[in-house]
């Protein structure tokens, strides 16, 4: 019976932790642009207002939680 039980905390545990997603933050600046490419999901900043973006990958969660023309990172800590 500890044995099951054994099995079934550790299973768990790795569930949790195989869900987590972890990337890189990108560049402070303005949201110009969101790109969703299946299951993968990008931002698209502009950090000088100069013309000069960056695309990056965000989390699903993050890129539900900035929108065109917020500024980025405070948009994902909202």
């Amino acid at each position: 019976m500890y044995r099951l039980a054994a099995v079934f905390v550790a299973v768990c545990a790795l569930a949790l932790t195989g869900c987590a997603q972890d990337f890189d933050k990108g560049p402070a600046g303005k949201v110009t642009d969101k790109i969703k490419d299946g299951k993968k999901f990008y931002l698209v900043v502009d950090p000088a207002k100069a013309g000069d973006e960056t695309k990056f990958r965000v989390s699903k969660y993050d890129y539900h939680d900035c929108n065109r023309g917020s500024k980025y990172p405070k948009c994902i800590d909202d």
